[in-house]
């Protein structure tokens, strides 16, 4: 069997996502398309739009065959920890031979080159971060800052900084650094870039653009603007979704954050540095999550690190108790037919090298290993999703519901 895999959030799935798992399919004569997709909790630190299982659902009628879970400690690192835990989820199913990410326009020779620079020189880069960090720059504009360094052609400094400085191209150079048994294929995004606002005059939306649009004019209206860059059965989910948005977190972030002392905050993984006071000061001094984050928003502090450590603070995610390196488990969202007969392939033949988890009621592990912290922060991220959301915990929770099949 050969499968191909992609690592994506889906928030929320819309056209240009439809093709990329589309192009993946035809580029690499996959017999099946695996995704390893963001839980209730995504990388850039906040709640889904929709849950997980609304997503998963919509990824399957979007033409993926098998959707497994990130555990949430890796949705709310840096990119280099979430893509290489992606990255590790797709290659321990054992039969995923490449994994197709998207990349902005023209940019994937340069990609692959940024990504060779990086690995050759990974000892003398780390050194440069360290001294960069140590002056006050944040670790992407010290990374950003090392690697250039390294560069002695003006044409290419300028190609590399400008991989450095999107999003996705960040994430597709991961994958690169991340892969140890499959091949990484970059397929060029078409229409609006990473965070780009919606527009009528584009043919493909940003995901960043239409969850602002549902934000500003509410469901209703907003499912009217983007139906023709929505597939239908995504607008349905949308609209009979409780939507997430990142102000719904503010009280709730709040109370944590009121309930923590400073040094508990700075054992975060985001925190340290003396943002426990900081965050503590913000908390009290301002309204809502945005208001906090750019309260302790500097040259050194990055929005998106904040965003990560609010998210860990809400969510109680502590490095002294949570030390993962890698992910544990196969954590299985949903499939299709085909998906599970290609899963019951992989079981029978033994290839997976993770245990694959199907149902959270008859995982095993024993209390306190690894294993069973890392799948309890799943659960507990559900539980704490549902809240915001109002939903019944125990009815909507992970010991209740089944993975998605189409």
């Amino acid at each position: 069997m050969k499968a191909t895999g992609i690592v994506a959030e889906f928030n929320p799935l819309h056209n240009g996502h439809a093709y990329i798992i589309d192009e993946a399919r035809k580029r690499t004569n996959a017999e099946a398309v695996v995704v390893a997709m963001s839980g209730n909790f995504v990388q850039r630190g906040e709640p889904a739009l929709t849950n997980k299982w609304s997503r998963t659902k919509t990824a399957l009628l979007s033409g993926a065959d098998l959707v497994l879970e990130i555990p949430t400690y890796f949705c709310l690192s840096d990119a280099g920890k979430y893509a290489s835990a992606g990255v590790s989820i797709l290659e321990s199913l054992g039969c995923v031979s490449e994994i197709c990410c998207g990349c902005a326009p023209g940019d994937s020779s340069v990609i692959k080159e940024t990504a060779e620079l990086i690995s050759r020189n990974k000892e003398e880069i780390a050194e440069l971060i360290s001294e960069q960090t140590k002056e006050g720059l944040s670790y992407p504009a010290a990374r950003e800052k090392a690697v250039l360094s390294l560069v002695k052609d003006d044409d290419c400094k300028e190609a590399i900084g400008k991989a450095l400085n999107d999003p996705n191209n960040v994430l597709a150079i991961e994958y690169m650094l991340s892969s140890e048994k499959s091949e990484i294929n970059c397929i060029t995004r078409l229409g609006a870039a990473y965070n780009d606002p919606f527009s009528s005059d584009v043919e493909y939306q940003s995901a960043s653009g239409i969850r602002s649009l549902f934000l500003k004019l509410g469901a209703e209206a907003a499912s009217d603007k983007v139906s023709s860059y929505v597939p239908e059965y995504c607008l349905n989910e949308l609209k009979a979704s409780r939507l997430m948005f990142k102000d719904d977190v503010s009280n709730y972030l709040k109370l944590a954050v009121l309930n923590a002392d400073a040094s508990s905050i700075d054992e975060c993984p985001s925190g340290g540095e003396g943002l426990g006071n900081l965050i503590k000061d913000a908390a009290v001094f301002n309204g809502g999550i945005d208001d906090i984050i750019t309260y302790a928003k500097s040259k050194r502090y990055t929005y998106t690190r904040l965003s990560r450590l609010c998210m860990q603070i809400l969510l109680g995610i502590d490095r002294r108790k949570h030390v993962f390196e890698k992910p544990e488990y196969l954590r299985v969202l949903g499939f299709t037919e085909k998906g599970r007969e290609r899963l019951s392939e992989v079981k029978r033949n033994e290839l997976h090298t993770l245990p694959v988890i199907t149902n959270i009621n008859k995982e095993t592990a024993e209390e306190g290993t690894v294993l069973k912290n890392m799948l309890k922060l799943d659960i507990k991220a559900s539980d704490i999703y549902n809240l915001m959301c109002g939903n019944d915990i125990y009815e909507n929770s992970d010991y209740k519901t089944i993975p998605v099949m189409i």
